[in-house]
This record gives structure tokens, sequence and C-alpha cells, in this order.
């Protein structure tokens, strides 16, 4: 029998300068062993937090593009999905497990951060997100996305357990499997709040006193690529999360990465196999 790699489905946007989205979606997850298939729902320029940036929403050809994948008979192992462009893209994703065989949704939520919804999402869309997180194997918010999701209100950068715990339930009964609130600080210490079969849990680390743009992909893609090696959801948090720190903290010895992302390129031969290690 022939060998055969896992084959993702990736619904990102992809910009031209700053690491993100699909700049580092398919690095990551094909340091994994896992062939992705990109799916654009935006190109850019550059990096939104960038003063100056371009963007192309390419929802108007999204079902075209898909049509095209279905006349080839294209089929997936998994979908995952981050930033998109339009509340018609958001349905057009929701139908993606379905329309080629994949046994694992994963739904990065990217809404916004720090409290705030991206200037591109429309009421609308957060709502048709809520609706799509019911399709989800795993749900990956930030805290401002689980607000969003939840109707609660932003608590700050700062969240009791249980409060997290209250919002991962309230995503979990949308219909998602698996929930991790991503990157909930504590002090000295991050927090990643996960739920799984009505069990709440958390796995912290360490936090560096500092932000870089990139982290959310960084993060949930490394969790995936876990995922996909056999390995469990908690293991492929703590992966996520060690890997994630390790390349911040690798980083400040690169020059312009507090605008330019996490410099995480140096460090793929480290996920070989699909967890982290140094």
């Amino acid at each position: 029998m022939p060998k055969t790699l896992p084959r993702v489905i990736a619904a990102h946007d992809i910009a031209g300068y700053g690491k993100c989205a699909l700049s580092v979606v398919i690095p990551v997850l094909s340091a994994c062993g896992v062939e992705v298939c990109p799916l654009p729902t935006a190109f850019l320029s550059s990096d939104t937090s960038l003063p100056h940036f371009f963007m192309r929403d390419l929802s108007p050809h999204t079902e075209e593009y898909l049509a095209a994948w279905e006349a080839i008979g294209l089929t997936a192992d998994a979908v995952y999905s981050g930033f998109l462009g339009s509340a018609a893209q958001i349905e057009s994703i929701a139908t993606l497990s379905k329309r080629f065989g994949a046994r694992l949704a994963v739904i990065d939520p990217v809404m916004g951060d720090h409290g705030r919804v991206y200037k591109t999402y429309t009421k609308e869309m957060c709502e048709k997100m809520g609706e799509l997180v019911a399709h989800a194997d795993i749900v990956t918010p930030n805290l401002t996305e689980a607000c969003v999701l939840t109707g609660m209100d932003y608590p700050g950068e700062e969240a009791s357990s249980a409060l997290t715990r209250q919002m991962a339930e309230k995503i979990a009964a949308l219909g998602s499997k698996k929930v991790v609130i991503t990157g909930v600080c504590r002090g000295k210490r991050l927090c990643n709040c996960l739920y799984e079969d009505g069990t709440y849990f958390e796995i912290d680390s360490p936090r560096h006193m500092f932000h870089m743009n990139g982290t959310g992909e960084l993060f949930t893609s490394v969790l995936l690529g876990g995922i996909l090696n056999g390995h469990s959801f908690a293991e492929s948090v703590a992966s996520a999360a060690r890997f994630v720190y390790f390349a911040m903290e690798q980083s400040t010895q690169y020059e312009d990465t507090p605008r330019r992302g996490v410099c995480f390129e140096p460090y793929l031969p480290n996920l070989s196999g699909g967890l982290f290690t140094e």
C-alpha cells in the first residue's frame, strides 16, 4: 500500500509580509508531516497591525474554488479555518467537512483581540461564527473571541478560572466537542483553558511580558499537528503552548520581530512527529 499523509484544508487569509495566517499554517503543519491544501479567504499586503496595508476579500470566489476541488475528487482528513472575509464565506466553510469527507474540524474563530472586534467583522459575521462553531470538533478562541461567542463582557486581559470555565461550557453548548480558550493571563503565567467531554481543566506555562503577532495561528497549527499525529488533546495543547513560548523567547534575537511576528522558522525541525521537543 502506498504511504499517505494526513491532509488538511486550511481556510485562512494570506499576508505578503508579517508572520500570520497561511504564512504560519503551511510551514508548521508541513513540519508536523501534514499535507496542507490552502483555501485563501483573503489576501493582504501585510499583517493588519501595520499602519498601511492592502486587503482583498476573496469571498466572491470561494464557491467556484471549492467546486473545482469537488470536480477533481479532493478529500481531506481535517478542515481548519481562521480569518474569514464575509458571512457568505463563513457559510461556505461550514460545509467543508461534509463536502470533502473530513473527520475533524478545527475552528480558530479569528474575530478580535484585546477586547476589540476587528473592524472587518460585522455583527452578522460574529453571529455566523457562532453557527460555524457548532460544526467544530475543536474550537480555539482567545479571551476576546470567547466573549463574542458567549455574549459575555470582556473582563480585561486576566480572567478567573470560574469565568473561563463558564465561557468554555457555553461554547461547548453551541456544539463544539472540545474547547480551548487560549492565552488567558494569570499574573506571570499564561493559561490555556480546556473543556473536553464535560471536564474543565487548565494547562499553564510561563508568560512573556511582551506581545508578538501570529501567536494564535502558531498555537492552533501546532495543536492540530499533534492531533493528526495521534497525540491527545491535552498533549497537543501543552506542546503548542511550549512551542509558542520557546519561539517567542528565541525571536528576541532576531531583527524587527515585534513588527514582523514570531520568528518560528528555525525551530520547525523541533515539531517532527507532531509534538514540540527542545
